[in-house]
């Protein structure tokens, strides 16, 4: 039996609020991967407490007692927690939007994690041995980046090397912007 779904608020840039939608795939991360009934080309992710669960025939008003819904929400929470799930797959029908999305979610999330450790070095850097300003730095550390690819080559062991490639030339933008405040 098909499962489906009423976004019951806006979590995203896809999807109405009060329409409804086939789930075809939950995921922990994300939530529930949604497409129009009887569409299968187009589909999208929503988070999981932005969504009711409804039964086939339901109108597009939504409801207030989604308990069932909870309880299975909760039972995917439970079964995950510890799983890594890092290494995800594309879907085979994910559309060019969401595909982008993922990646470039990936990569500033990236750029967070590491600012948080490292503090806004890139962007500020201490200049302790080095008195290279923020966008000179960083472009000393994209020579790097690019030298790796151009010796190595583009595969799963340099797919970092990509994406960190990608997160310094972001970074340089910034570091532009903010010297020409």
């Amino acid at each position: 039996m098909k499962q489906l779904a009423r976004i019951i608020k806006n979590c995203g840039h896809r999807g109405k609020v009060g329409h409804i939608y086939e789930v075809i795939e939950t995921n922990p991360r994300e939530g529930f991967r949604l497409i129009m009934p009887g569409e299968t080309q187009f589909s999208f992710w929503y988070p999981k407490d932005c969504v009711e669960k409804v039964e086939p025939g339901a109108c597009t008003v939504p409801t207030t007692e989604p308990t069932s819904w909870e309880e299975k929400v909760k039972t995917l929470d439970e079964i995950t927690t510890g799983l890594n799930i890092d290494k995800w797959k594309v879907p085979e029908n994910a559309d060019f939007a969401w595909h982008l999305d993922k990646v470039t979610e990936s990569i500033t999330d990236l750029l967070k994690e590491k600012n948080a450790a490292y503090g806004n070095t890139a962007l500020s850097p201490l200049g302790v041995f080095s008195k290279l300003g923020a966008a000179e730095a960083i472009k000393a550390r994209i020579d790097d980046k690019l030298a790796r690819i151009a010796n190595k080559g583009l595969n799963d062991d340099t797919e970092d090397t990509a994406r960190d490639l990608i997160g310094y030339l972001l970074l340089l933008l910034m570091a532009v912007e903010r010297e020409g405040r």
